[in-house]
């Protein structure tokens, strides 16, 4: 067989992925050391990475406890350089407030508060010194195939540790799959809309077009963004749209720009600048969401860009149906949803300004009021 034809192994299996942090993957019950008042609070997190939006929300919300006047901290347990979380935290959150720490203060550096960002990251604090929780942005066993990581992420919900959900739909799953012996809560699943200001639309337009123009955010290299799924659909969408005159113009946007898309064109990563004009130089948005919900989706719901979202993920638990055009990840539904939307303006125009109504009611501030209810109980 020639070297070309060989098929590479997914690499599983290399215990040593974990060498750095081994110690802490044991079976040691929680005990939590609590306090009538806290003052610092300290996110242990696998570096800090551009682009991230889990990340993302952990420097927002970070910033806003430090406003209200907790000392923050965001602490990597993976080799990264403090000078590149600085960095890349700035563009992720610019003007986030908090301190960058690298690995080599996991040991030394002391918390009233830790919170765990990943499954990983619980097994590292849970047997540390102060009161242990449990920041859950994805139901995280959903990320691997039926296996070790996926029971070793799934045991993280039973640890012991405070779970605070960003939205229902994690702890939903986490209280259905799961022997909880902890506190589990939810907090709003939160949008800043002034990042991606409101645009109106003549949608009157839309009657006429033989070209749509979609926007659609998926990665790569992450399966709960449905990376396979949506190409296939949409490569069948655009030959069912044709036969109706209708052409079917994707840009694809949130994966490296190295990789090779079956149609449309890859923006690549973009920045907000960026990002805010691809949401008012299309007709319709998609970002699908096999796991927790896309913060792109209320970007463009922001931006006053109609979202197109599907019955299969994670939207129907966060956005008011009112808000999105509903349908399912199959090629048939999704034309038959465009042709009806082109069809109805004035329903866009209502759609669109009940989803810039319902963002206003979800904002960050709601999500840190929230939060500080939630530590305020402790």
């Amino acid at each position: 067989m020639s070297d070309k034809k060989k098929v590479v192994d997914v690499p599983q299996g290399d215990i040593h992925v974990y060498d750095d942090i081994m110690p802490y993957f044991n079976s040691d019950p929680v005990i939590q050391n609590t306090k009538k008042q806290y003052q610092s609070v300290t996110f242990v997190t696998t570096g800090i990475i551009a682009f991230d939006g889990g990340q993302t929300t952990m420097l927002h919300l970070g910033t806003a406890l430090s406003k209200q006047g907790y000392q923050v901290y965001y602490l990597s347990y993976v080799e990264q350089p403090v000078e590149e979380m600085e960095e890349n935290a700035a563009f992720n959150c610019p003007g986030y407030q908090g301190t960058c720490l690298g690995i080599h203060d996991l040991e030394r550096h002391q918390s009233d508060i830790w919170i765990a960002t990943l499954w990983e990251s619980a097994y590292v604090i849970k047997n540390f010194k102060g009161y242990k929780m449990y920041f859950v942005q994805d139901y995280e066993p959903y990320f691997y195939a039926y296996g070790d990581r996926y029971q070793l992420a799934k045991k993280t919900y039973e640890l012991g540790l405070h779970m605070v959900s960003l939205g229902p739909w994690c702890a939903d799953l986490i209280e259905k799959n799961c022997v909880v012996n902890s506190p589990l809560e939810s907090i709003n699943f939160p949008v800043d809309s002034s990042t991606y200001p409101f645009q109106e639309r003549d949608f009157s337009q839309y009657l006429d077009k033989k070209k749509i123009k979609l926007a659609v955010y998926t990665k790569w290299v992450s399966p709960r963004r449905a990376p396979i799924y949506i190409q296939m659909v949409l490569n069948n969408s655009q030959r069912l749209l044709k036969k109706k005159g209708i052409e079917l113009e994707i840009s694809y946007f949130g994966s490296d720009s190295q990789y090779q898309f079956i149609n449309g064109r890859n923006l690549g990563k973009l920045n907000h600048s960026q990002l805010l004009q691809l949401y008012r130089d299309n007709d319709f948005g998609i970002a699908p969401s096999m796991t927790n919900f896309s913060l792109v989706t209320f970007e463009m719901m922001s931006a006053g860009l109609p979202v197109i979202d599907f019955a299969e993920g994670s939207g129907p638990w966060f956005m008011s149906k009112n808000t999105y055009i509903s349908t399912h990840l199959d090629e048939y539904q999704l034309s038959a949803a465009i042709e009806k939307a082109i069809a109805s303006p004035s329903r866009l125009q209502k759609m669109t300004q009940d989803a810039r109504n319902y963002l206003q009611r979800i904002t960050w501030q709601k999500t840190i009021d929230d939060f500080i209810a939630v530590l305020a109980n402790l």
